[in-house]
Formats: structure tokens, sequence, C-alpha cells
């Protein structure tokens, strides 16, 4: 009888128990876990186009953990807490600096494992401008052929080779010491020329080959019959701010 009455009380005890007690896990904890912190991808590319809040991205280079994402075009939402910064100062800069066809570098948080919806948390504007000095081989509608001579710090492995460089409506041209204003048309085959201009994917990005990229001028020097310009004399600070 003893025994029985012994089981029934333990039995009733443990039925008027909190339903915290019973569910607590051992230890004594509670069983709720603090919110995991979202992964953080890192990518970088070209700008294709600005939004209000938002920036779309043609991906060229990834972190070691992002390469689903090489290749393909993005678009990364910004916030109250997105950091913008630009050079090598990293000094503060706003989305209204950015414009489509400059190279960025973002850190960015996703939704999901999918990483179809992207909130970057930090971006770097990186200067798109390189440099060559050389010999115009020829002159087309829309581009320059140029033996190059010399070469911005971050573009040596252009010396040597034959390029095409790419001119638009916001190319511009002067001549001579003096920088007086010229045309496309103005330029001869065999003068010296120095030429700053924008590529499209960084130098220094796994695969990029400069072969097979498109490079598209933004100044055009023409100087003296088969003189080859320093970089200083047009591009000094635009060749040393290439990433």
């Amino acid at each position: 009888m003893f025994r029985l009455t012994a089981i029934a009380a333990a039995v009733v005890a443990f039925a008027i128990l909190p339903l915290g007690a019973v569910a607590a896990p051992p230890g004594g904890g509670s069983g709720s876990q603090a919110p995991a912190k979202p992964a953080v991808h890192w990518f970088a590319g070209s700008v294709t186009t600005v939004g209000s809040d938002s920036l779309g991205v043609d991906v060229l280079w990834t972190g070691p953990k992002d390469g689903q994402l090489n290749g393909t075009t993005v678009s990364v939402a910004l916030n109250g807490d997105t950091q913008i910064v630009e050079g090598k100062d990293h000094s503060a800069a706003s989305l209204s600096d950015i414009v489509p066809g400059d190279l960025v570098s973002l850190r960015a948080t996703a939704a999901d494992a999918t990483l179809s919806s992207l909130t970057a948390t930090h971006i770097r504007i990186w200067c798109n401008c390189h440099w060559v000095g050389g010999t115009i081989n020829g002159v087309g509608s829309s581009s320059i052929s140029v033996h190059v001579d010399r070469t911005g710090p971050y573009d040596t492995v252009m010396k040597g080779t034959d390029v095409t460089i790419q001119v638009n409506g916001s190319t511009t041209y002067i001549k001579g010491k003096d920088k007086t204003p010229i045309s496309l048309s103005d330029l001869q085959v065999g003068a010296g020329i120095g030429i700053v201009f924008g590529a499209n994917g960084f130098f220094k990005a796994p695969g990029f080959d400069p072969e097979k990229a498109t490079f598209t001028a933004s100044r055009v020097h023409e100087w003296l019959k088969r003189q080859v310009p320093p970089p200083s004399s047009d591009a000094g600070s635009a060749a040393g701010t290439t990433p």
C-alpha cells in the first residue's frame, strides 16, 4: 500500500509542475538560442544600374565561398546601414557618387542560401582609370589602335603590345603641351599618344584577360610626332589609383 501511495503522490507532483520546468533541458537552460548572424558575402564587379536604393552589378570576382555569383548580374539593396567609401583613403561617399561603369567591391548579406536577395553592408568605389602611352597604329570610327611603350603601374601587362581602345561621345581629345582641344579625326598615325581609359574588369581579378577585355578611352592626348608621353604628363594621379 505504501509503494502505491508513494507512486500516486509522485504522479500528482509531476502533473502540477510548471510546463517550463518539464521542458527545460539539462543544465537549467531555457532552450532558446540567439539568432544566428547572417553570413557575409563578398564580390566585385561593374555597376550596370543605379537606383534610389539599389545597385545592379555584373559580378566579375568573388570570395572563395561565393563563386555561384561569378558571371551573374545581381541586384543589391542598400539601406541606412550601408557604408559607402571610395579611394585609397576610404573617404566617405554616397550612392549618388556611383555611376554605371564604375567598378565596386561589396560586402552583403543574403536572405537565404540562394543569394537571391542581397543587402549591401559595405561598398567600395574603385577608380576605373588606367593609362598607356605609345604610338598610334590606326584610327577607326570608334576606336584607336596603339602600340604600347609605357603604362601605368597596374597596367604593365600591356607594355609592348598592340591594343585597341574604344572611344565614344564622352571621350575628350587634346593635343600638345598646351592641351589644345581636337577631335578623333585630327589624330594621326605615327603620333605619340597618351590615353586614360577604363576597363570592363579588374586587372587583378583571377582570370582577367587583357587581350579579351574591352577598354574605353576617357581622355586622348596626342603628342608630337613619334614622341611617347611620360605618365606624369596627363595621367599621373589616375594611373596611381587603379585597383
